[in-house]
Order: C-alpha cells, then sequence, then structure tokens
C-alpha cells in the first residue's frame, strides 16, 4: 500500500505536520506506559521525557515479535514494540498497536484519536520523504481517548463482531463518523471525515 501525507486542517490536532517535526532532532524517546507519558507531557511536542534511545533506524520481525532499532552514540539498542506502550520520535508520538503489535502515529487528538500506519510515517520520518510503502497493519485507527484501545478505522455497515464493529456499537453518538469513514483505504477521505468530526464538536460550544 502506498501512503502519501497531504495538510491536515488544524481544528483540535496535537501533532505537528510532518515538515514542521523534520525540524526537530533525531533524538528519541520510549514511553513504558501511558499515565508516565501523560504526566510529563506539556504543549511543546518537543519536549525531551522518557528514556532517550537515538536515532530511529529500523522496524523489523525478529523471533515473531516486531522489533524497533534505534542507534545512541553508535550503539544499537533494540526494543519490542510488545514491551512499551509507545515512543516519541522528532516530536511525534506513536502509540503500539495491540495488532502486530506494531507502531501507530498519533495524528489528531479530540473527542477521539486518529492514527495512522505507524511504519510509513517512520520511514519518512527517518528519510524525510513524503512517500512510503507499508505492508503490515492498516492505513488508518481510531481511539476514544489517548489511553484507549486502539482499532483499525474500517466500519463495514452490519459489522458487529470485528473490534472496529464493536468500537462502533460502544459509541453510538460517532456514528456519522462511522457512516462516514466506512471502508475507505485511500487517507485524505478519512482525514478529512475525522477533521469535520472534530470541526463539528467545536461548532456546537
Amino acid at each position: 500500500m502506498l501512503l502519501i501525507t497531504s495538510a491536515i486542517r488544524r481544528g483540535c490536532l496535537l501533532g505537528l505536520s510532518l515538515a514542521l517535526a523534520l525540524m526537530a532532532g533525531a533524538q528519541a524517546y520510549l514511553h513504558v506506559d501511558a499515565d508516565a507519558y501523560l504526566k510529563e507531557r506539556t504543549p511543546d511536542p518537543f519536549k525531551p521525557i522518557g528514556e532517550p534511545v537515538g536515532d530511529f533506524v529500523d522496524l523489523y520481525p525478529s523471533l515473531g515479535q516486531w522489533t524497533l532499532l534505534f542507534i545512541k552514540d553508535g550503539k544499537e539498542r533494540k526494543v519490542r514494540c510488545k514491551d512499551i506502550w509507545g515512543f516519541t520520535y522528532k516530536g511525534v508520538l506513536f502509540r503500539i498497536n495491540d495488532e502486530g503489535p506494531i507502531p501507530v502515529r498519533l495524528m489528531v487528538e479530540g473527542s477521539l484519536c486518529y492514527y495512522e500506519n505507524g511504519m510509513a510515517h517512520l520511514i519518512m520520518q527517518r528519510d524525510s520523504t513524503e512517500i512510503a510503502t507499508f505492508d503490515i497493519g492498516h492505513a488508518s485507527y481510531l481511539s476514544k481517548d489517548i489511553k484507549g484501545a486502539i482499532v483499525p478505522a474500517i466500519f463495514k455497515d452490519g459489522d458487529t463482531r470485528s473490534v472496529s464493529g464493536r468500537f462502533r456499537t460502544e459509541y453510538p453518538k460517532m456514528e456519522a463518523l462511522f457512516n462516514c469513514i466506512g471502508t475507505h483505504d485511500e487517507m485524505d477521505p478519512i482525514r478529512q471525515c475525522v477533521v469535520d468530526h472534530e470541526a463539528g464538536l467545536m461548532g456546537q460550544h
């Protein structure tokens, strides 16, 4: 699959644009759990919180586990995705999804959290490109909040059994958003659905 970034209207965005993130240092920081991350988080996404592990090098399978490879001061550091809650890299938060488990990049934090495929975004940030391919995971994901379970943003009519279907059932007030997303597998329509959903909620206040 091919992922191409495009500008997202600000609305309730937490993540900065890719271009701005690339201005930051390459240092990555591990976050073992959500509470520790949230306790230290500030409006400055580049504040150094968590354990510094250097620059991101690769994401690869090792003994059945997806593993992150970093280099700090010339030394390699391997981290299994299942052993952490998430990490920040170039000012961007990546959470670890149960599926895989693999990283997903936080794009929007508002009435819900919207994520995109972490492998693609890690490659784009590492290589300073706007295009990347990925062959694991889904294109987009949602969670109710920053600590909530992450589900694929795929909402097929009549589906109540998949994790996405159960998520849809649990939050009926977001039905318009789920209908908008449907089974799209392209970034731009899904992003627009999320932005319109958040903008609509802001207009109610």
